[in-house]
C-alpha cells in the first residue's frame, strides 16, 4: 500500500491543520486541493485522523485512526456514499447529521470528496452550514480543481493545497509497492508529481512502448518524410497522446540536464543511454522542443486532433533542430 502519510505529513497543508489543532483553532471548513484525484479520498481521511486523533500527529494506531481508515468511525462521515458526486440529498443528510452530538469524539468531521463534480444545487445547499456550522463540526472538502466550485463556497472555507511532490519523495513512498527502481524512476518522471499517476504509470504495460517511440523520434527523425512516418506510427500505435507528450518532454529535459549539468542529473537513465548521442540537438533546439511540447500539451487540453497535433509538433521540433544548426 502506498505510504501516502509519509508524503502528506511534510506538506504545508498538513502542518497548517496540525498547528491549528494544537492551538485549539481548527477552522470549521477546509478546501483541500490536489491534482492526485486517485488518492484524494485517502488524503482527506489522513486530515480527518489528524483532527480526531487524541495522540497527536496522528498516531495511525488508536481506535479512531484505525476506524477512520476503514470508513467505520462513528463521528467521521464520508460523501458521496454512492455514485461519483455528492448530491443535494446527501448534503441534506449532512446538514441533519451535523446537529446531532458526536458519539465517540469531541467533534464531527464531514468529508466531501471530489467536490469539483458537485452541481450548483448541491453546493448552494451547503452554504449555510459552511457559514454557520454547529459547534464542533468540521467539514473537509476535497477537489482536484477549485474552478468548478462556486465563489460563495470558496469564500467560506480555508483553502489548502497539496502541491506536486519531489521525485525523491515519491520514490521513497512507492518503492515497496514498485520494486523495479528504473521503471519506478521513469514512471515518477512522467507523473506530474502525484503518487496516483506515478503508481498507475509504473503498472502501465504501454509505458515502455511509448518511451521507445519517443526515443525513435529524437534519434532517427531527420527529415520531413520522417515526420510523416512517425506521426503515422504514433497514430497506428494508438498510444495515449498525453502520455507520449509527457515522455517526450522528459527525454528532452534529460538532454538539457545532461548538457548543462551532466549525466548525474538525468532522470530516466535507461532511455537516456539511447538518446544521449542524438545528432544535431544543441541547447537552443532542445529548449525549442520543450517550448513546443508545452504548447502541444495546452492544445491537447482544448481537444485538438491528436494526429494533427502530433504532426505539427514533430515538424516544429525538426524545424528548430535545423534552425539552431545554422547559428
Amino acid at each position: 500500500m502506498i505510504d501516502l502519510y509519509s508524503l502528506v505529513k511534510e506538506t504545508g497543508a498538513f502542518k497548517t491543520v496540525k498547528g491549528e489543532k494544537e492551538s485549539g483553532r481548527l477552522s470549521h471548513a477546509y478546501l483541500i486541493l490536489t491534482a492526485d484525484g486517485e488518492n484524494l479520498t485517502e488524503y482527506l481521511k489522513i486530515f480527518a485522523r489528524l483532527m480526531v486523533c487524541s495522540n497527536g500527529s496522528p498516531c495511525n494506531a488508536c481506535r479512531a485512526c484505525t476506524l477512520i481508515e476503514k470508513n467505520a468511525y462513528s463521528d467521521v462521515y464520508l460523501y458521496p456514499k454512492t455514485g461519483e458526486s455528492v448530491t443535494s440529498e446527501e448534503v441534506n443528510s449532512l446538514i441533519e447529521e451535523s446537529y446531532l452530538k458526536p458519539i465517540e469524539s469531541d467533534k464531527k468531521i464531514f468529508i466531501l470528496t471530489h467536490a469539483e463534480t458537485m452541481n450548483a444545487a448541491a453546493q448552494n445547499k451547503l452554504l449555510k452550514t459552511l457559514e454557520e456550522p454547529p459547534e464542533n463540526v468540521h467539514i473537509l472538502i476535497g477537489a482536484t480543481s477549485e474552478f468548478p466550485l462556486l465563489s460563495t463556497v470558496k469564500s467560506r472555507v480555508k483553502k489548502l493545497e497539496i502541491p506536486p511532490y519531489a521525485s525523491e519523495r515519491l520514490f521513497s513512498a512507492l518503492k515497496e509497492d514498485c520494486p523495479d527502481a528504473e521503471k519506478l524512476s521513469a514512471a515518477i518522471a512522467c507523473s506530474d508529481g502525484t503518487a496516483g499517476n506515478a503508481f498507475a504509470l509504473y503498472n502501465d504495460q504501454t509505458l515502455k512502448d511509448v518511451t521507445d517511440l519517443a526515443v525513435e523520434v529524437i534519434v532517427d527523425m531527420q527529415s520531413s518524410k520522417d515526420v510523416l512516418k512517425y506521426s503515422n506510427k504514433i497514430a497506428l500505435s494508438k498510444c495515449d497522446i498525453s502520455k507520449f507528450l509527457s515522455v517526450l518532454e522528459l527525454l528532452f529535459r534529460d538532454l538539457l540536464a545532461f548538457n548543462e549539468k551532466g549525466e548525474a542529473f538525468v532522470s530516466n537513465k535507461v532511455a537516456f543511454e539511447k538518446i544521449k548521442d542524438a545528432k544535431n540537438f544543441k541547447i537552443g533546439s532542445i529548449l525549442n522542443a520543450l517550448e513546443k511540447i508545452t504548447e502541444a500539451q495546452k492544445r491537447k487540453k482544448f481537444n485538438a486532433n491528436s494526429t494533427m497535433l502530433t504532426e505539427w509538433l514533430l515538424f516544429q521540433i525538426l524545424e528548430g533542430k535545423y534552425k539552431w544548426q545554422k547559428l
